[in-house]
């Protein structure tokens, strides 16, 4: 099992750096849904645009709320039931679902889309582009954190048994 320190440490840089990315992508989603509410979306596929990107606000709200919660709670708290593995593992896994549905969809929607030749038709296209790259940077770093979670709990589970459900040593 590895240290107390290197658990500490690893979880503070993970976690840190998904807070991050998670509330810079909440900035532009939400930015752009305000935009695009007040001005109107894209004219082609105006309601894909809709669901993509608000389900994108959707993935960086959820993971910026729940990465102050566990980056909080766990360095008060890091030996208490409530910051175990479970708990960073269930709202850990939902936001990586949510990132990859909406970072897959708005990607597979803008891909053909040069921002240069779209003109006015189409307001905010390189903030529309940069919000697929963070939501892939988030879901990449949400992917890290995964399987540093998932290797922490069977490490555990084979050293303490099916009770252990903190991810520090006693």
């Amino acid at each position: 099992m590895p240290s107390d320190r290197a658990v500490r440490i690893s979880h503070s840089v993970l976690f840190g750096l998904t807070l991050l990315v998670s509330i810079i992508a909440l900035i532009i989603s939400a930015t752009l849904v305000a935009h695009y509410n007040k001005d109107g979306y894209p004219p082609v596929h105006t309601s894909a645009y809709t669901a993509r990107i608000r389900i994108l606000l959707v993935a960086s709200v959820w993971m910026t709320a729940f990465g102050i919660i566990l980056t909080v709670g766990f360095q008060l708290l890091g030996n208490h039931v409530a910051f175990g593995i479970l708990s960073h593992l269930v709202p850990t896994t939902i936001g990586f679902i949510l990132y990859v549905i909406g970072a897959a969809s708005l990607t597979a929607l803008t891909d053909k889309i040069d921002c240069g030749k779209s003109g006015d038709s189409y307001s905010r296209c390189g903030v529309v582009k940069g919000l697929v790259v963070i939501s892939w940077i988030d879901t990449i770093i949400l992917l890290i954190t995964l399987v540093f979670l998932i290797t922490l709990a069977f490490v555990a589970r084979g050293r303490y048994g099916v009770h252990k459900s903190t991810l520090y040593a006693d």
